[in-house]
């Protein structure tokens, strides 16, 4: 089913005013703090529009869509209720109004209700039913569908006056036939009649028409007159009034309306559907029932605006209509012109309808068993019969139909006007336990005001010594961190001579190397030199052996005579040779002995070097280890004096929370001492039988 009722819920107040004219109830959901509307329950009445005094309530229908579909070229056809002649001064020129936003043709659909008197007596004659329920009122026809689903069988089997029309112009004006069809209508329920039977396509109602006629400055007086194209009808147009079929079967079968009951009003028609079933078990029932939902009929629907209008006013306008319509059928020849249009457009089952059964909608609505309605009736505080008031302030009039809408979530407790009295009886106990507490209290209070000032004074004492460390406190950790800052340059200085000293140590480590090195190679060439020393003894040994060689050949040579005269010369060169090996093998041993000396001597030397070597890289280890550990002694002092400026920084918050601590305790004690005061005035107040001060804190 489509949406027909909307709630607006910033204008919602939970007043119920919807629930107590609702004919349904069962199709509003009071569960929160703004109402609702159960779509697939509700009829589209439209009675609790005009009962919301706050404006939170409105139907939904076509006429914005409608106006949209004409500006895009949309091929359209309206069809115009009778009621329009009760909202419009000139429906002609309604005509004129729509034909001016693109309606390429309008028909009237006070014809469309001469076809459907003609349908209703032709079922009538052909099947003699027991009773026929007039459905031109799409709200009963869909409230019979839902809530009394046996009484669908005596639904009139025939379309309503506007599905007439749009049938009619599909059959019989082929121009039109894919045209799209809109109804200028008075009633928001219309919509589920076309939802079902998809024949119409807008639902427009008249009081949105009057809207935009008034947003657009415009005024129907200023559209020129255009007829209705099609047939014309005669006392039909009075179907929007109530007893409007009846008056057109008059004029067919004048013995069938002593047979007609006419009802209408939410407040008779439902409950007169609810009892027409028992009525035709005792044969009371009528044999047609021309029924409509609003007291003023279609006259007065919640889609004409003609909310509290008089009906005497409203039924005029009709009736001058009507008049005229008859007299002009009158003047034309025996008055025929009206039945050759009904022979012309009327055919036998072209106008059929047939109903749903939606009773299963219903079938939602739970029923409580009495152990279950007893609990919800002692949730809303109901022991005894005479608690049950049936005050009908949750706008049900009936404590137990309240209970059951709570047993299925459609409302709740907080809506129970007895339930809230007895709400209230039992917070004013409370209340009044809460002010005998509150006496109570200032009464002890009184008595502490004296240790509450004296407090408020040592506090406050306190406050300003806690303020003074904290100035001393917050002088420290400045110094404190001057002296870090200072420490952490010395480290970084000392940080870098260590690097020096380092690289000292690693200096002297590599000239021990080299000094090592030195002393191995003098031990080398010393070892060398005595080698060479032993060589000089044996040149000098060889010297020594030529110079006896010589001598010998010498001897030989004169022995010889004149014949060793040349040997002896021989002899001599190398007796000379010999002499001359003998001194330079002496100066090479003494050269040698020298430098074996003098190796010597820088053996002695460079072995005193490397000790010197070898003390000072022990030294200069010596100071490495000293300046690691001053490094380390002042990354523990850095350490220290960090976290001793931590330590004070975390005093000195400390201190300032105690100072607003103390700050809070004078402002609470303060707060104490006026709401002793208080107290004391509101204890006065109840006893006094006032007002008094709010106790909120109760």
């Amino acid at each position: 089913m489509p949406e027909l009722i909307t709630v607006d819920k910033e204008k919602c107040n939970g007043c119920h005013s919807c629930i107590t004219v609702c004919p349904i109830k069962v199709c509003i959901d009071a569960s929160g703090e703004t109402v609702k509307t159960v779509g697939a329950l509700c009829v589209g009445c439209g009675r609790c529009i005009p009962a919301c005094k706050q404006g939170a309530r409105s139907y939904i229908d076509d006429t914005e869509q409608f106006f949209t579909d004409l500006a895009a070229g949309e091929n359209i056809v309206a069809i115009v209720a009778p009621a329009a002649a009760a909202v419009f001064d000139d429906i002609l020129r309604l005509n004129g109004y729509l034909k001016s936003n693109g309606v390429k043709a309008v028909f009237d659909v006070s014809f469309g209700a001469e076809l459907t008197v003609k349908s209703y007596l032709d079922f009538a004659k052909r099947n003699k039913p027991r009773l026929i329920i007039a459905q031109p009122c799409a709200s009963l026809v869909t409230y019979c569908q839902i809530y009394e689903p046996e009484l669908i069988k005596f639904l009139a089997p025939a379309q309503s006056p506007m599905l007439h029309t749009a049938v009619m112009i599909k059959k019989f004006f082929p121009k039109y036939r894919d045209y799209k069809i809109a109804a200028i209508s008075p009633c928001a329920a219309k919509k589920i009649e076309f939802s079902e039977t998809g024949l119409v396509d807008y639902n427009v109602t008249m009081l949105k028409l009057k809207e935009r006629l008034k947003a657009e400055r415009q005024r129907i007086s200023s559209f020129p007159v255009v007829a209705y194209e099609g047939p014309q009808a005669e006392r039909a147009v009075l179907f929007s009034t109530p007893g409007g079929l009846r008056d057109t079967i008059a004029r067919e079968a004048p013995e069938a309306v002593p047979h007609v009951r006419k009802v209408e009003g939410t407040e008779l028609i439902y409950k007169y559907l609810n009892n027409l079933p028992e009525m035709l078990k005792e044969n009371s029932a009528p044999f047609i029932v021309d029924c409509l939902n609003c007291e003023a009929g279609c006259n007065g629907g919640p889609g004409t605006g003609n909310y509290g209008e008089p009906l005497d006013r409203l039924e005029a306008r009709i009736s001058k209509r009507s008049a005229r319509q008859i007299e002009k059928n009158k003047k034309s020849f025996l008055g025929g012109d009206l039945k050759r249009a009904l022979k012309k457009y009327w055919r036998e089952n072209i106008y059929t309808r047939s109903y749903k059964d939606l009773s299963q909608n219903e079938r939602r609505i739970k029923k409580p068993t009495e152990a279950e309605i007893n609990e919800i009736f002692h949730t809303l505080k109901k022991y005894k019969p005479e608690d049950m008031i049936n005050c009908a302030a949750c706008g049900y009039g009936s404590c137990r139909f309240m209970a059951e809408m709570i047993f299925n979530g459609l409302n709740r407790k907080e809506n129970c006007h007895y339930f809230l009295i007895k709400k209230l009886a039992e917070d004013e106990k409370i209340r009044s336990e809460a002010i005998d507490m509150a006496n109570h209290l200032v009464f002890q209070i009184e008595n502490s005001k004296e240790t509450l000032i004296s407090m408020r004074e040592k506090v406050s004492k306190y406050i300003e010594a806690t303020t003074a460390q904290g100035a001393v406190i917050d002088e420290s950790s400045n110094k404190t961190s001057e002296l870090i800052t200072q420490i952490r340059a010395v480290s970084e200085t000392v940080e870098q001579e260590h690097g020096v000293l380092e690289k000292l140590a690693k200096s002297t480590e590599m000239a021990k190397k080299d000094m090592q090195a030195l002393l191995s190679s003098f031990a080398a060439l010393q070892n060398t030199t005595q080698e060479i020393d032993g060589i000089a003894d044996v040149i000098e040994d060889v010297a020594t052996s030529t110079n006896l060689l010589a001598m010998n050949a010498a001897i030989e040579a004169a022995h010889a005579g004149e014949s060793g005269k040349g040997f002896s010369v021989v002899a001599g060169e190398i007796r000379s040779l010999a002499v001359t090996t003998s001194d330079n093998a002496n100066n090479i041993s003494a050269n040698i002995k020298n430098i074996i000396k003098q190796i010597s001597a820088s053996m002695d030397f460079l072995n005193k070097t490397d000790a010197v070597i070898g003390r000072m890289i022990e030294g200069v280890n010596n100071v490495e280890a000293s300046f690691v550990g001053i490094i380390q002694s002042h990354s523990q002092i850095a350490g220290s004096t960090k976290e001793l400026t931590g330590n004070l920084q975390s005093l000195n918050a400390t201190s300032e929370n105690l100072r607003e601590s103390s700050t809070g305790i004078i402002e609470a004690l303060q707060t104490i001492q006026k709401l002793t005061e208080s107290l004391d005035a509101a204890a006065g107040s109840a006893k006094s039988g006032g007002t008094g001060p709010s106790l909120k804190m109760f």
